[in-house]
Formats: C-alpha cells, structure tokens, sequence
C-alpha cells in the first residue's frame, strides 16, 4: 500500500486513480490528509509520501515532519522529508546558485529589488494560473505591490518572479512535465502555447514534428541527467518539475509535491496515445517500486 498525505482541500490529485481511470494497473494507493493520519491512534503499514507540502502551515509542516521521523525511526519508509523538502523561494535561489537556473525569485513583502526585469507575481504555495501582467521597471513593480494593498490584498506569500522565455520555435512556447518516484525519472508531456505563460497548453498548438519531439523525449526519458540533480538539490522524492529549454540554457520552474493525475482520455493525435500509455505505466512502474506490502 502507498498512502499519499495531502491538504483536505487538495485529495482530488488521486482521483482518476480512485475511480480506475488511470489508464494502466496500479498499486494499491490511498489519500489520506494530514490532519487524519496525525490523529490517528494507529496507522497501516504502507509506503508514506508526504505530498502537498508546499500548502501545508508552518504549524502542521512542523507537526509532518515529526510525524515523518517517528515513521521512519520505525522502519516505515518515507518520501519527502518535510524538513527537507524545498518550496519555492528556497529551491529558486539554491537552483540559481548551484546550477545557474535562470530565475531571480524575490518575496513582494520584502521590498523586493529585482535586478533584471520583465518580472511577474504569483503566489508561493499555489500552482494555479498567475497573472501574466509584466512589469518592467522598479516603478512599475513598486506602484503594482503599492495597489494591491490598496486594494485589501496582503503581500505575505506573494513572489515576485524574473519572467524567462522558454522558447520552442519562433511562434511557440514550451513547458515540459517530468516526476520523480523514489529513484526514477519519468518524463510525462510537453505544454506547448501561442504565448509566453505556458500552463496547460493549447492542442491546437500541435504539430507533428513536436507530437513526435514529445515521443521521443518520453521514450529515451530525455531529461533524467538534468532533473535528478535538481530534484537532489530540493529534497523531493516525489513530484512533478515543470522545466523548459531556453535560449541560454534548460530551466526548472517549480516541483509540485502533489501534481494532479488526469483520467486516461485516448489523444486525438494517435501517436500521443503511444505517449500517454508509456509515460502512464511508466509511473505506475515507479510507484511499484516504493510500494510497501500491507
């Protein structure tokens, strides 16, 4: 059994799991919220992964990894330590220093002094659409901050990000998708958009050079050699990266410790359906190999 640790909010993510519509066998795997298992008098012998930590309050983050240690000190095992596992902010700046990721992340209640602009804000421990307005200037960004007080909205945990161009062509823009399972890599999809803010992408974007591109990136598993440091340098066992190749070099924009898993829904483009059924029983080769028998 793998139980995945969630916000009561956020249990949604193993959904199509829950009602068999992942598309290949999978282990056992259960959602439990944090609140429950830290309750709970007795708990299942099962592999524990501590998703959705990004979301969690500095109460409870400290209260999981607690729990994580009293786990693990019994021989249970474990994925993402909460004590270890990076957010945003601490996994932006360590990836900037150690592996020169192209992003300067700054906190907008820290009077934040960008020092290359176009900049955007989003919030730290959200993975919804930002806003894709840009600001180009000190003033800019300073008069944006200045009205969103002004209009009642507190600036503790927003972000003020360096917008990177993560080019595909001359009139798209791409986002790759790839987890880490325990010790395996498992490249998932490409985003690609007719705009620079790449979130869920757009079909009708498709070619069949990048249908083809995302096939090839799946089945050679393309960016291991690059993902594993970055995920070795965020503490994370388990999640998703959202990444990109830029002009100047590849770039991670953010690990989701509690990634969404659509339902299997066959892709109009029959090569894509090749795609999803790799990549899917792919994950599902991962999870295996964390399993814990009952």
């Amino acid at each position: 059994m793998i139980i995945l640790l969630t916000t009561p909010e956020h249990q949604y993510t193993l959904r199509s799991i829950a009602e068999g519509q992942f598309g290949v066998p999978v282990p056992d795997i259960r959602s439990l919220t944090y609140d429950q298992v830290l309750a709970a008098s007795t708990l299942p012998r099962a592999t524990y992964v501590f998703a959705d930590l990004e979301r969690l309050s500095t109460s409870r983050l400290r209260r999981a990894a607690g729990l994580y240690r009293k786990l693990r000190d019994l021989g249970v095992r474990c994925l993402n330590d909460p004590a270890r596992a990076m957010s945003r902010v601490e996994l932006l700046t360590n990836l900037s220093e150690k592996t020169g990721n192209p992003i300067e992340v700054n906190r907008a209640d820290m009077r934040p002094r960008p020092s290359r602009f176009p900049v955007f804000l989003r919030l730290e421990d959200e993975h919804e659409m930002p806003s894709d307005a840009l600001y180009y200037s000190q003033g800019e960004l300073d008069e944006a901050l200045a009205a969103q007080r002004r209009d009642g909205v507190p600036l503790r945990g927003l972000l003020v990000l360096e917008k990177v161009d993560a080019t595909y062509n001359d009139t798209l823009w791409a986002k790759w998708g790839s987890w880490r399972i325990g010790d395996r890599i498992v490249v998932e999809h490409i985003a690609v958009e007719d705009r620079w803010m790449v979130k869920y992408g757009r079909h009708d974007c498709l070619t069949e050079d990048i249908v083809s591109d995302e096939f090839d990136a799946v089945s050679t598993n393309r960016f291991e050699p690059l993902l594993k440091p970055a995920f070795e340098t965020a503490g994370i066992e388990y999640g998703r990266a959202d990444h990109a190749a830029t002009p100047d070099g590849a770039v991670v924009f953010e690990i989701n410790t509690n990634p969404f898993l659509g339902n299997y829904v066959p892709d109009p483009w029959l090569k894509r359906r090749d795609t999803q059924m790799l990549a899917r029983q792919r994950w599902s080769e991962a999870m295996q190999a964390i399993d814990t028998p009952c």
